[in-house]
C-alpha cells in the first residue's frame, strides 16, 4: 500500500487570536477568554502570553487570575468563532474532499488527491499559507501517515510552525518523546507508567502488550498501537453528530425554581436551534444539574418518537428536572440538557395524526431571528432571565457558561 498522506491543521489559541484580530491592542497581551476573572466558570482559551503564567484551558476563571492578575479576561463571542471556523473548513475544502473538522482544528486526508499533487509537503505548506493569510490567524501544521502522528507532529510545530514525519522517521521522532504526548494517557495512566520508571514513549516499547492490556483494559491495546504510531483510523467526514448539548453555570447559586426552569427553557430553545439546522430529531433527552457541593446527576429519558421542537423537549427536560431539584435540598450551580441518539428522519405513527404545524413554527421562527437576532423572539418563562443576564437582541442573554454562550 502506499503512504497516506494526513495533514493536521490547529489555529493557534483560536478564541483569543480571534479577540486579538478583532482588537489589535490586545496583540502581545495575555488574553484569556471564557469569562470575567470574579465569574464562576472555566477559561476555554489562553493566548501564549498567558500561558506563561501557567494559565490553560479548563482552569476555574478565579484561579487564573490568580496566576495572571495582569491578564485581560473577555467573556468572548462563540457566533464569531464559528463565523471563522465556517471559512476556516470551506478554505481547506478546496484541497481535499476527506476532511474532518472540528471548530479550530481539521484533519486532511490528502492521499485520494495524489494525481493533483506533485508533492504533498509542499501542497500541506501551501495550506497553511493560505490559512494564514485569508483568516489572519496563525496556525500550526503537523504531516504523518495516520492522524496519531500528523497529531503528533503538531504538537512539535507549535506554535505557527510546520512539521512533517517523513518516511523512515517515525521511529526516530517517538522514541525520545514523553509519554504525556499520547492522547491515551492521561494524568492517572501517567502516575502509574512514571511509577513503572516508564517516561518516553520508547520506554513503552518494552512493556508486552498484554501488560498494557492488565493495567488500562481495553484501551492498553489502544496505548500500544499508538507508541509504535501505527494508527488505521479513517478520517470521520460530515455525519450525524451524537449529541447535541448546552449548560450554563450560575453566577450564584440558585434555589429560585421559577429562574432554574426559565433557565431550563432558555438552554432547550439554544439546543433545538442546531437540531432544526440539521433536520435532526432526538431519542433522548438527559438533564444534568450540579449542586452546591459539586455533586452532579443526571436523568435521561428515551423517546419511542424523536423530537425536535422546542415546546416538546422541553416539557420532557422540565420532568427530568424536577425529579432531580425535588430529591434534594441544595440549590444549584450548573443546568444542562443534551439531545442524543440523533437520527435525521422521524417515522410517522399509524395510530396518531399527523401534523407539520410545529416543524413549520419552529423553522418560521428561525426565519425570523436570522433576520433580526436570536432575542427577537423568546417565551414569557425565557423572558424572566432579564433580571439575572444582559441582553443583546443579535445574540440572547449573555450566559455565564462553563465556556461560552452558544
Amino acid at each position: 500500500m502506499k503512504r497516506r498522506c494526513i495533514v493536521h491543521i490547529d489555529i493557534d489559541a483560536f478564541f483569543a487570536a480571534v479577540e486579538e484580530l478583532l482588537d489589535p491592542s490586545l496583540k502581545g497581551k495575555p488574553v484569556i477568554v471564557g469569562g470575567l476573572p470574579h465569574e464562576r466558570g472555566v477559561a476555554s482559551t489562553a493566548s501564549y502570553e498567558a500561558r506563561r503564567y501557567g494559565v490553560h484551558a479548563g482552569m476555574p476563571l478565579r484561579k487564573a487570575y490568580q496566576l495572571c492578575p495582569n491578564g485581560i479576561f473577555v467573556r468572548g463571542n462563540y457566533q464569531i468563532y464559528k463565523t471563522f471556523s465556517k471559512k476556516f473548513f470551506r478554505l481547506i475544502s478546496q484541497y481535499t474532499p476527506d476532511v474532518e473538522a472540528s471548530l479550530d482544528e481539521a484533519y486532511l486526508d490528502l492521499t485520494r488527491c495524489r494525481p493533483l499533487y506533485c508533492s504533498f509537503s509542499r501542497t500541506a505548506r501551501e495550506i497553511k499559507q493560505r490559512v494564514e493569510k485569508e483568516l489572519g490567524l496563525n496556525v500550526s501544521v503537523g504531516v504523518g501517515p495516520n492522524k496519531i502522528l500528523a497529531k503528533l507532529a503538531t504538537s512539535q510545530a507549535k506554535p505557527s510552525g510546520f512539521f512533517e514525519i517523513r518516511q523512515g522517521e517515525e521511529e526516530a521522532f517517538l522514541k525520545d518523546l514523553g509519554i504525556e504526548c499520547l492522547p491515551g494517557i492521561g494524568p492517572k495512566a501517567q502516575v502509574i507508567l512514571r511509577m513503572l520508571n516508564i517516561h518516553k514513549i520508547k520506554d513503552l516499547w518494552g512493556l508486552p502488550r498484554a501488560s498494557l492490556r492488565s493495567f488500562f483494559g481495553l484501551n492498553g491495546d489502544e496505548l500500544y498501537l499508538q507508541s509504535r504510531g501505527i494508527d488505521s483510523r479513517p478520517l470521520v467526514v460530515a455525519s450525524i453528530p451524537k449529541s447535541i448539548s448546552r449548560e450554563t453555570t450560575f453566577l450564584e447559586d440558585l434555589w429560585d425554581r421559577r429562574l432554574l426552569l426559565a433557565h431550563l427553557a432558555y438552554l432547550c430553545d439554544r439546543l433545538t436551534l442546531p437540531l432544526r439546522k440539521g433536520r435532526l430529531f432526538a431519542h433522548i433527552i438527559e438533564v444534568k444539574v450540579r449542586y452546591s457541593d459539586f455533586r452532579t446527576e443526571a436523568r435521561r429519558h428515551l423517546l419511542l418518537t424523536p423530537l425536535q421542537e422546542m415546546e416538546k423537549i422541553y416539557k420532557v427536560a422540565q420532568e427530568l428536572f424536577l425529579k432531580l431539584f425535588s430529591s434534594s435540598r441544595l440549590s444549584l450551580r450548573l443546568v444542562g440538557v443534551k439531545a442524543s441518539d440523533l437520527v435525521r428522519a422521524r417515522p410517522l405513527s399509524l395510530f396518531e395524526p399527523y401534523s407539520e404545524r410545529s416543524e413549520r413554527l419552529g423553522l418560521a421562527v428561525d426565519e425570523v431571528r436570522a433576520k433580526y437576532g436570536f432575542g427577537s423572539v423568546l417565551t414569557v418563562r425565557e423572558k424572566m432571565l432579564e433580571s439575572l443576564y444582559s441582553f443583546e437582541k443579535k445574540r440572547g442573554y449573555v450566559l455565564k457558561t462553563a465556556s461560552l454562550t452558544k
